[in-house]
Parts: structure tokens; C-alpha cells; sequence
């Protein structure tokens, strides 16, 4: 289309005429081809199409579309929601009951081995935790003398370290 068959055409048609209030049905506006959009626009404003090259009309075609098919899509969405919901709250007392009932099986289990454990405790003399006590205190003082072995060397390097530090100081100085 040439330049001036374009203005030509945009004299013979109003600003904004396109912006009409009316919606059409989703079904209609089905498109995929730049031709079925300009036979869209023919269609829906009494036979006046649009050049390739007057892209207001064009856009505001295709998202109308996209709109109308955006909405279809969020209600066929909101169905589908509707009904899984509905499937939820219908399952959702079974599962809180096999719930209630695994919960109480274990806190059974539970109450009976804390019983077990308490029983095990108030016969266990105090005898058997002094000799427990005895033998830790052993364990740790033979790790805290390991501990001690160890701590020197890092000492040493710890020393040595700021010795370097100090000597490089020196130098820097001068």
C-alpha cells in the first residue's frame, strides 16, 4: 500500500471508531493469521477493513483476543478449581480422621516406651550412674590432656606469626 492510498484511507475513516463497548463472543474471535484479523476488523465495523500498515487497528484486534480468550481460559480455569476444591473439602474429613487415629496409635506407642524408660531409670542404682560418672570424667580428662598436647604447636605458630608480623613492621618502617 503506498503512502498515499494510506491516507486516503485514514480520511475516509474516524479516529478511535474501533473502540466500540460491545464484546464479541469468544468463539468468533478465534485467529491466527494477519488475515483473519483484518476480516475481524471488515466484520465488526461494517465492512471497512484495515491495511497491513495500520497497526492500531491491528493490535487493538488481537488484544481483544487475547482478552477474550484470556477470560475464557480463567473461567474455564476457576471450574476446574471449583470442582478440585470441592473434591478437597469432601476428602479432607477422611484424611483428618486416618490422621487422628495414626496419631493416637503412635502417642499409645510412645506413652508405653516413656513408661519403659521410666521404669528402666528408677531401677538403675545410683550406684551404676556414680560408676557412669566416674568413667566419663576419666574419658574427658584424658581428652582434655589430648586437647592440651595439641594446643602448643598452634601456640608455637601463633608466635611465630606475629613474630613475622612485627619484622615486616620493622622493615616497612625504615
Amino acid at each position: 500500500m503506498t503512502i498515499n492510498a494510506s491516507a486516503a484511507q485514514d480520511n475516509s475513516q474516524p479516529n478511535f471508531d474501533f473502540m466500540e463497548e460491545t464484546e464479541a463472543a469468544p468463539k468468533d474471535l478465534q485467529i491466527s493469521t494477519l488475515d483473519e484479523v483484518q476480516a475481524l476488523l471488515a466484520k465488526k465495523h461494517g465492512g471497512r477493513g484495515a491495511g497491513s500498515d495500520d497497526p492500531i487497528w491491528l493490535l487493538y484486534s488481537m488484544f481483544e483476543v487475547f482478552v477474550a480468550d484470556l477470560s475464557v481460559l480463567l473461567q474455564e480455569t476457576d471450574t476446574r478449581q471449583g470442582a478440585e476444591r470441592e473434591k478437597l473439602k469432601a476428602l479432607l474429613p477422611e484424611v483428618a480422621k486416618t490422621l487422628s487415629e495414626s496419631l493416637q496409635g503412635e502417642l499409645t506407642g510412645l506413652s508405653s516406651t516413656l513408661g519403659q524408660l521410666r521404669q528402666d531409670a528408677e531401677a538403675s542404682s545410683v550406684e551404676n550412674l556414680l560408676k557412669q560418672q566416674a568413667q566419663f570424667s576419666s574419658e574427658l580428662g584424658t581428652l582434655t590432656s589430648k586437647v592440651r598436647g595439641l594446643m602448643w604447636p598452634f601456640v608455637f605458630l601463633t608466635a611465630l606469626n606475629w613474630l613475622a608480623v612485627g619484622a615486616f613492621y620493622l622493615i616497612m618502617i625504615k
